[in-house]
């Protein structure tokens, strides 16, 4: 964790990500382990999946695991409860190189609006635009992660933002290796943070920037894969996934929130 971190959103967000920054220190030479800015998640479920949850939630304020088995939810999420945590779950969605291919026919047929133009959040960009961007996250429900990884400091990845003529952030997509180097997901990317703000939503403006993102990690940072959560009630992002070659698969986003610390009842939307 750098010195002069930017981090975003109400104070009880901020305290997780701050934790969840210090335990990344402590577990990630582990390839149990992934980190993406928002939590330090379990990547490898097994039997002991709920007491690392459990101690990970107390920790940090929330837990997930990723690669959970949808046919096994019911029970952890018993378990889970029954050690006095709220559980959230969203559905795991993945694509592969389907979805690279998807990005390519979707960025061959189309392009943003020409009254916007494209780039990268990196070391230069001023911090107020760091912040636009995360507020835009916000706006959408979606929970942004801190400046050093928005900004490719800390962990390899991308957040690519479309700006008005005025400056200001209209949408946003991200994608971020996230895996320890000998796990057997050692490839695949979180995938997704997409925010269109509201008068531009109908442009296909978050297909390009999430085709765009694939593309840009496929490419500079060897992904092969393309991971992200979506609630089961969420049809327009579900399509939008689909769209772009990222589906349903039998997996879930197993997580458990401590009430108390994390100050809500779900990771994000």
């Amino acid at each position: 964790m750098q010195q002069g971190e930017e981090f975003f959103g109400s104070p009880e967000r901020i305290k997780v990500a701050r934790r969840s920054a210090h335990l990344w220190t402590l577990l990630r030479h582990s390839p149990r382990y992934a980190f993406y800015g928002r939590l330090v998640a379990l990547s490898d479920p097994g039997a002991d999946t709920a007491e690392i949850l459990t101690s990970m939630a107390r920790l940090q304020g929330a837990a997930v695991s990723y690669y959970f088995p949808a046919s096994g939810f019911g029970a952890l999420s018993d378990e889970l409860a029954a050690r006095g945590l709220a559980v959230d779950r969203h559905e795991h969605y993945r694509g592969a190189s389907a979805a690279m291919e998807a990005s390519r026919r979707m960025l061959a047929a189309h392009r943003l609006p020409a009254d916007l133009h494209l780039s990268a959040i990196d070391a230069a960009t001023p911090a107020a635009l760091v912040a636009s961007v995360a507020e835009l996250c916000q706006a959408c429900d979606v929970m942004p992660v801190p400046g050093s990884i928005m900004r490719g400091l800390s962990v390899k990845g991308v957040c690519l933002v479309a700006q008005d003529r005025a400056g200001q952030p209209v949408a946003t997509a991200s994608s971020y290796m996230m895996h320890h180097p000998e796990s057997p997901h050692a490839t695949d990317a979180f995938w997704g943070m997409l925010a269109t703000r509201n008068d531009r939503r109908g442009e296909k403006i978050a297909l390009v920037l999430g085709a765009q993102a694939i593309l840009h990690m496929w490419e500079k940072h060897g992904a092969r894969g393309f991971m992200t959560g979506v609630k089961a009630d969420n049809s327009s992002s579900q399509a939008l996934c689909n769209r772009l070659g990222v589906g349903a698969t039998d997996w879930v986003y197993a997580s458990c929130l401590d009430k108390e610390q994390y100050g809500g009842t779900s990771l994000t939307r």
